[in-house]
C-alpha cells in the first residue's frame, strides 16, 4: 500500500491519505434506526401546533404548559391521540394490547392513556374528533387487579370500571 500511495502523493500528502483511509475503514456505517419515523420529527417550535392538528401519526390532543411534566421551555411537546377509536366493546386487558400493537404513522410507542391524559382527551374531544359521546373510554390507571379507571364521554365523570366491562379505546403517545 505504501508504494501505491507514495507513487501518487508527496510525503506530507501520504500521511493525510493514510488518515483518510484509516478513518474510512474504522468509521462504522450509519444504519437508520428501526423506528426511523420516531426520530424523524424534531420538536416543533411553540405555537407551530394547535390542538386538533394532524401530527406524529395522530392528532394533537394536548400541548404541555409550564408546570406540566414533560414541558420544555422553547419547545412544543404534548400528547397525541390516535385519529379514531381502536376498539369498542373491549375489555381492559384487550384495550391495553390493542394500543401497544397500534403502529399509526410508523410510530410504535402508542399506549392506553392514563387517567389524567384521558381527561385531557375528554376536555379537547371536539378539536380531536371521532369520540362516541354516550360511551365510556378506558384509561391505563388501575385501582386493583379487577378495576381500572374509565371516563364517560357524555358527562366527563371518571369511575372505577370492572376490567371485564366493555368500553371504547383511544390510543395516545407523547412527542
Amino acid at each position: 500500500m505504501k508504494n501505491i500511495i507514495s507513487g501518487y502523493f508527496s510525503k506530507s500528502r501520504i500521511s493525510v491519505a493514510k488518515i483518510a483511509l484509516l478513518c474510512t475503514i474504522i468509521t462504522p456505517a450509519v444504519v437508520p434506526s428501526a423506528n426511523a419515523a420516531e426520530t424523524a420529527f424534531a420538536s416543533p417550535a411553540p405555537g407551530a401546533l394547535k390542538i386538533g392538528d394532524s401530527y406524529g401519526g395522530g392528532k394533537v390532543a394536548y400541548l404541555y404548559q409550564s408546570g406540566d411534566e414533560g414541558y420544555v421551555a422553547g419547545q412544543a411537546h404534548g400528547l397525541i391521540a390516535s385519529k379514531q377509536d381502536l376498539g369498542s366493546g373491549t375489555t381492559w386487558d384487550k384495550a391495553v394490547k390493542i394500543c401497544q400493537q397500534h403502529k399509526s404513522g410508523g410510530f410504535s410507542d402508542w399506549r392506553l392513556p392514563n387517567k389524567a391524559e384521558l381527561n385531557r382527551l375528554y376536555v379537547n374531544r371536539s378539536a380531536i374528533g371521532g369520540f362516541k359521546d354516550h360511551h365510556y373510554y378506558w384509561s391505563s390507571s388501575e385501582s386493583d387487579k379487577n378495576d381500572a379507571w374509565d371516563q364517560s364521554f357524555r358527562t366527563g365523570v371518571q369511575n372505577l370500571g370492572y376490567k371485564l366491562d366493555n368500553n371504547y379505546v383511544r390510543a395516545v403517545r407523547t412527542f
